[in-house]
């Protein structure tokens, strides 16, 4: 399948918006097309603020593909890509679970029209890949979903991927809820990867600068949680090795070549299974 966008589909007067985007952001960082000078302005003061942002989100997305990599090879066929923003050119989610299984099942939501008429527009000859229109921070009317159901067998165990907006949710109570609501509505080894960004013991004030100039460039405000934050986030999961660790360091594929840049101190992420029902 190509994952060239059909012409005419993004244009500035279709995608033109007053501030940057959390989701061009990313794609600017992966060397995608589909961004804005606004976008790689916002970018440039990050990289500026944070040395490394780039690096960052590149190692983040990174360690989403191992993380799909490891859940396929314990065997979990179902994947659901929570709040799945711009599809890539290479290692979406849909082609790193079907390499290795091409039985796979993946199923990406997302709230904005136009990245939802995008990614059906990439995906349309690929059977076994969705995408659905839906909230991730209300998983009760998201499993609800007819379309869901099409791609995804709920009485089996299903990987749910959030390992991109987590700090964008500002509400510990709402987020906590989804996330107990997913453990609460899925099979016993069903499976949650969560990343997101954490506020360095050694250095806040990295934490809080990044906050301010995501805020001025994207208009939307993002928040650093502390370690201890991001853990409760699991609660009610049973942690898999190597636990909350750096994104880089969560079993990378090799020695680390360079020392990281200063942002990557930000980047923190975790995989949780959902035990056997008690009894």
């Amino acid at each position: 399948m190509t994952l060239a966008p059909p012409p005419g589909l993004f244009t500035a007067r279709t995608w033109r918006l007053p501030v940057a985007s959390p989701a061009r952001i990313h794609n600017a960082a992966l060397g995608g097309t589909d961004n804005y000078v606004l976008d790689r302005e916002a970018l440039a003061a990050l990289e500026e603020t944070a040395p490394g942002f780039t690096e960052l989100l590149r190692a983040t997305r990174a360690w989403h593909v191992r993380v799909v990599r490891h859940l396929a090879h314990r065997g979990i066929d179902q994947f659901l890509d929570l709040a799945a923003g711009l599809p890539h050119a290479h290692e979406n989610t849909h082609q790193i679970a079907q390499r290795h299984n091409r039985d796979a099942t993946v199923a990406y939501t997302d709230t904005d029209p136009l990245l939802l008429s995008y990614g059906r527009a990439l995906l349309e000859d690929n059977d076994a890949t969705h995408i659905v229109s839906g909230d991730h921070l209300d998983p009760h009317r998201l499993l609800d979903n007819e379309e869901l159901w099409s791609v995804l067998d709920l009485r089996r165990p299903v990987a749910v991927l959030m390992t991109r907006g987590v700090q964008h949710e500002l509400d510990d109570h709402r987020l906590s809820a989804a996330l107990t609501g997913y453990r609460s509505l899925l099979a016993p080894g069903s499976a949650l990867a969560l990343s997101g960004w954490i506020e360095p013991v050694d250095d806040p004030d990295l934490a809080r600068s990044v906050e301010q100039v995501w805020h001025i460039h994207s208009g939307r405000r993002l928040r650093c949680r502390t370690g201890s934050e991001l853990r409760r986030l699991f609660d009610g999961y049973d942690l898999l090795d190597p636990g909350l660790a750096p994104v880089q360091s969560w079993w990378p594929d090799g020695p680390l070549l360079r020392a990281p840049g200063t942002a990557l101190k930000l980047g923190c992420g975790g995989v949780g299974v959902v035990p056997p029902t008690p009894g």
